[in-house]
């Protein structure tokens, strides 16, 4: 059987800038709806998802503010959902992974 090329799965994730805006607000839903259920398993709960939504918003992050508002919607949402999970690591990640991307978003120039 043939392996899934790592370095394929990121380039997925980096290239979310190439998005059309209505596209990559699609991108950032489907993705959030991929993590709930991930950190929906009760025995060993999954970030991956939740870090490359982190990554994504990140990455898109320069778009048009009427974009980013589309976005930011998505991800505000799933981050108060996650920030209250039972598993503290989880939710520590979430908080954690939230005050990065709004100091990200502090130091944008558009900003100062």
């Amino acid at each position: 059987a043939s392996q899934i090329d790592a370095a394929q799965i990121e380039l997925l994730f980096n290239k979310s800038t190439q998005l059309t805006p209505q596209a990559v607000v699609h991108f950032v839903t489907q993705l959030a709806k991929v993590s709930k259920e991930e950190l929906a398993l009760a025995d060993q709960p999954r970030i991956f998802s939740l870090q490359k939504l982190v990554e994504v918003a990140d990455f898109n992050m320069s778009r048009m503010r009427v974009v980013w508002g589309r976005i930011w919607r998505v991800l505000s949402s799933h981050f108060v959902e996650v920030a209250t999970h039972p598993n503290v690591r989880v939710s520590h990640y979430a908080m954690d992974s939230l005050r990065q991307l709004t100091m990200k978003f502090l130091e944008k120039d558009e900003l100062a």
